[in-house]
């Protein structure tokens, strides 16, 4: 076999589990192969590339810099150790083929421009029969929630003004040299397929339902919570990533990994907060909706749902000071006491437990939690357990038996600290 019958590219978009997509492919290569579909692992300096990205930003770039592929590969100094091995692999793939099919999936594509992307397609084309382009869109409301967040893992506190009509922009770039061999998938109906997403891009490239059903996928990725949001934008706001020589702190790639576990309400974007933000972003909507022929879902809101429950109160302090760098953590503690001050009005004791936290990260190492409890006051923590007391039982007796450690021997906080026990050993 000196072709193959069909390259699939899976060119994206991007936010649509395209890195789930590329690690469950490795991950079932084997299963692939057996119905005639080749999903290859590129190798450089000893690492496996699953995200075929980077190869085909190599190969096909007019300017070795471009998409980024050499500082994700650690060669900016000498991007041609890259681009020579890539070459040469994808080389040997696309002359000798060990199936039937050859599957791609690289969503930097969507960022080509168009030369790069038509050299992309001729390269492509000259190797096949077929050539099918797959892509996943998103809606822009859910898409600019996702990459906000992944951006603000990465240490950037970017602005979302700045990042309206990115998926437009996008699906017209790949339009516009893949028009007649472009298959766009609604990502918000894929993900209720039986299989999942997963489930349903396994089908798309041609593996039978029944071959899909017994399979494990592992998904990548997945979102941090509004809280999290809240203290990551806050330090990359102080210390942004690459900005060393400016604040003095080293940003690493994974510094933010204990806030990315804190639980919380979902992030999502707030139509209310920013109006012309969600002005753009349903223009951006309906665009998409006219030209694909689909509707997406309604833009997520907050509910009812109140802000940094007891879940989130209780994980927050040990997620703070799990961060290395003390001023990290001073940023996040100053970031506590500004949201206890905005809930004050409406929050009181969730507000006055943001306090304590507050107090007690930044007495770390330094004194016991007693003084951090103490500087607040055992009528602090009473007060606001009565305000709790029939909304939440469970955080009303987690304040009054704060203040019962402040005045053990005060009648009436006693008293509450059994009532609330009570309630909750009934119930």
């Amino acid at each position: 076999m000196t072709r193959y019958h069909r390259i699939i590219l899976h060119a994206g978009l991007h936010k649509t589990g395209t890195t789930s997509v590329q690690e469950n492919s490795a991950r079932h290569s084997e299963l692939l192969l057996q119905h005639g579909i080749v999903y290859p692992v590129f190798h450089f300096r000893e690492r496996k590339i699953v995200n075929h990205s980077d190869p085909l930003a190599g190969v096909f770039s007019s300017r070795p810099q471009a998409y980024g592929m050499a500082r994700r590969q650690g060669v900016e100094d000498n991007p041609q150790e890259a681009i020579a091995t890539f070459a040469a692999q994808l080389e040997e793939i696309l002359t000798q083929p060990r199936g039937q099919t050859l599957l791609l999936s690289a969503e930097m594509v969507a960022d080509f421009n168009s030369a790069d992307m038509r050299q992309l397609r001729n390269r492509l084309e000259d190797s096949c029969d077929e050539l099918r382009v797959i892509v996943y869109v998103r809606s822009p409301e859910s898409s600019l929630a996702s990459i906000l967040q992944q951006r603000a893992l990465a240490g950037f506190a970017g602005k979302p003004q700045d990042l309206t009509d990115v998926v437009r922009n996008r699906f017209e770039r790949i339009r516009g040299t893949f028009h007649d061999r472009l298959e766009a998938h609604n990502f918000h109906q894929a993900i209720h397929h039986p299989g999942g997403l997963l489930g349903h891009f396994f089908e798309l490239c041609g593996l039978p339902p029944e071959a899909i059903e017994p399979l494990s996928f592992s998904y990548a990725n997945s979102r941090i919570s509004a809280e999290a949001y809240y203290l990551i934008k806050a330090i990359n706001l102080a210390y942004p990533a690459g900005g060393e020589r400016l604040h003095g702190v080293k940003r690493h790639y994974h510094d933010m990994r204990s806030l990315q576990a804190l639980p919380g309400r979902t992030f999502f974007i707030d139509a209310g907060a920013d109006p012309e933000l969600a002005t753009a972003l349903a223009r951006e909507g309906q665009w998409l909706e006219q030209e694909l022929g689909w509707t997406f879902p309604p833009p997520a809101t907050g509910g009812a749902d109140a802000p940094w429950q007891l879940p989130t109160l209780l994980a927050v302090e040990s997620a703070v000071s799990k961060l290395d760098d003390a001023r990290l953590r001073h940023c996040a503690t100053l970031a506590l006491r500004e949201e206890a001050a905005v809930l004050a009005a409406d929050h009181a004791a969730t507000a006055t437990l943001l306090q304590f936290v507050a107090a007690r990260l930044e007495t770390l190492g330094e004194c016991p939690p007693a003084r951090a409890l103490e500087g607040l006051g055992a009528d602090y923590f009473k007060f606001a357990a009565l305000q709790m007391e029939r909304a939440s039982p469970e955080l009303a007796y987690y304040l009054m038996s704060l203040a019962g450690e402040l005045r053990p021997d005060a009648p009436f906080i006693g008293e509450r600290i059994r009532h609330y026990r009570d309630k909750l050993d009934g119930s």
